[in-house]
């Protein structure tokens, strides 16, 4: 009997492919004479044989934009009634700047395959499950509450990114935290209730060290310290959280007919360090402690759910300096759904510390974004949609943030603190 309740590993393949075209429009998109990291304005610019790269560039409106991944899925069985299998994604656009497809020298191109998340796991319904590798955590997607974008691509948390030129469109949501590589705990749910946990040393992913020198390097998924940390520069191209711990806990039930969910959530890491040339080590960024409480509620097709996030990180979970602003972000939503038909609306506002270093901005930066979009199932897997997205962000006195005008050394330019964007985009989405 034993053995045959055993299963063999069996392995199915899905995915999907998304086609859209975006109307947008972004202030910000008609620079004159600004300095353009890499690019040369041609042998006779006398910017360029200075060694500054000034140029010009204008973008128009219109756009089509494709993606699609394909997801292969390995599920087994022991003879005691376990099950185990791995989850393997692979995406299609490993390369964000513009390298022309029929570009044969092009070092890369804007749909090299890579690896979204793959990890493997095993579960028992009375225990739970364990998963390790590349994945989100509890906090950073697995487990949240509130987050309504069962409409169009998502709405203020979807796809419309992808026809917005940066600064302007990074969000901060659950899955930005990333898929760096980490052991997950999911428990079953005992009366309605569940909890997650998880643990990832730093934000390295996949194998290999990271090391892009034979010696330690900033690059290096390892590395606990590093000349530069202290902020001059910060990004989330660098290393900041070790030591990543993330912890959610949820109730999921009914009250007279109407599905509700409530949860609470948080991560908290230490923060990669500087180190000097002659090797002082000093920690010139703050720990990330960030939490998070949500709930939705569901009735006759509606959903409304919404809440609010707050902890000392900056947007997109970057480490902030001592006396930054704290991020601070409400969100919500709500949406409708009538058979093949679903409809919705969803919203961000957040304060972040923002772009300046050091001093910290007393100002800090806001970044806010609302949304209204539909979805029609034309059929098992296949979706068309629409929806409109606004997106904003302003940190008064930076106003390098949108360059528009001359920039050239001894002139002042005409440049704003203000970033806007609006884009409508419509299509399908072909789930497999």
């Amino acid at each position: 009997m034993a053995a045959e309740a055993q299963e063999a590993p069996t392995v199915r393949v899905g995915g999907y492919f998304r086609a859209y075209y975006g109307y947008t429009q972004q202030n910000g998109q008609a620079p004159t004479n600004v300095s353009m990291g890499g690019l040369s304005g041609g042998p006779n610019d006398s910017n360029a044989q200075l060694g500054n790269t000034f140029a010009s560039a204008r973008n128009g409106h219109n756009d089509f934009s494709t993606d699609a991944e394909v997801h292969v899925f390995v599920n087994g069985k022991t003879a005691n009634g376990l099950t185990y299998g791995a989850v393997i994604e692979i995406e299609f656009d490993s390369s964000e700047g513009t390298v022309r497809s029929d570009a044969r020298r092009a070092f890369s191109r804007k749909t090299g395959a890579a690896i979204d998340e793959m990890y493997a796991f095993i579960a028992s319904p009375t225990l739970g499950q364990i998963r390790f590798g590349d994945e989100d955590g509890p906090f950073g997607g697995l487990m949240n509450v509130g987050w309504v974008s069962n409409f169009g691509t998502g709405g203020a948390y979807g796809d419309f990114e992808s026809f917005i030129v940066r600064p302007t469109r990074t969000g901060t949501t659950p899955g930005s935290v990333g898929d760096n590589t980490k052991i997950i705990y999911l428990s079953p749910q005992f009366f309605g209730f569940d909890f997650g946990l998880s643990y990832a040393a730093n934000e390295g992913e996949g194998e290999d060290t990271g090391c892009l020198n034979s010696f330690a390097s900033l690059n290096c998924d390892r590395v606990y310290a590093a000349t530069g940390i202290a902020g001059n520069g910060r990004s989330h191209d660098q290393p900041g959280r070790m030591n990543e711990i993330q912890w959610a806990a949820r109730w999921r039930g009914s009250v007279a007919g109407v599905g509700l969910a409530v949860g609470a959530s948080g991560m908290f890491s230490q923060v990669v360090r500087d180190i000097s040339a002659t090797g002082v080590i000093t920690r010139n960024l703050r720990n990330p402690e960030l939490y998070q409480v949500g709930a939705q509620a569901t009735y006759m097709g509606f959903t409304v759910g919404g809440g609010y996030m707050w902890g000392n990180t900056n947007y997109y979970y970057i480490p902030t300096l001592r006396g930054d602003k704290d991020m601070s972000m409400f969100f919500g939503g709500a949406s409708y759904t009538a058979g093949p038909f679903t409809v919705g609306a969803n919203f961000y506002s957040g304060q972040y510390a923002g772009t300046a270093f050091t001093p910290a901005n007393a100002n800090g930066q806001r970044r806010w974004a609302y949304s209204i979009g539909a979805t029609y199932r034309l059929a098992p897997g296949l979706d068309l949609l629409a929806e409109f997205v606004r997106q904003e962000m302003k940190e008064p006195g930076v106003s390098a943030l949108i360059p528009t005008g001359n920039l050239a050394p001894g002139s002042s330019g005409d440049v704003r603190d203000r970033g806007k964007a609006s884009v409508f985009l419509t299509g399908i989405r072909l789930a497999f």
